[in-house]
């Protein structure tokens, strides 16, 4: 049997989207808590497009259910025990500003930041959505 190598067709991801429930106040804790910067003025009905600090998008879309970007699962804990899992890691610079500002908002977030070795500091938080994040900085 022979081993064929084909390309990645996918580069990178450009963007996320992530469920709301209400658009502004949404935009406003990503603004002032992960200071993240809105890319257009917001229109009723509509979403928000914020800037991560290397220019991808993240765009919060209303979502009247309530349904959170979050998900079980059995396959991240070693023990096999089901885990609440976050859709996305994002990277930061300044994981300790990153775990002091989420403290500071009242924010879900883990009491600590994790030295992971080689996969680097982490933590892992909820925005008032309920939706699930992971950050890490590299060491």
């Amino acid at each position: 049997m022979s081993i064929t190598t084909k390309k990645a067709l996918l580069k990178k991801v450009e963007c996320a989207y992530i469920p709301v429930r209400d658009v502004a106040v949404s935009a406003a804790w990503y603004e002032e808590v992960l200071g993240l910067k809105r890319r257009s003025p917001l229109e009723p009905g509509r979403g928000a497009i914020l800037l991560l600090g290397d220019g991808q998008w993240l765009f919060l879309l209303p979502c009247s259910d309530g349904a959170a970007a979050v998900f079980e699962t059995t396959g991240w804990t070693d023990n096999g025990e089901a885990y609440e899992m976050f859709p996305l890691c994002f990277e930061t610079e300044d994981i300790e500003g990153l775990h002091a500002s989420l403290t500071g908002a009242g924010a879900w977030v883990e009491e600590s930041i994790r030295d992971e070795g080689s996969c680097g500091k982490q933590l892992t938080f909820k925005d008032p959505d309920g939706n699930k994040f992971q950050a890490w900085q590299q060491l």
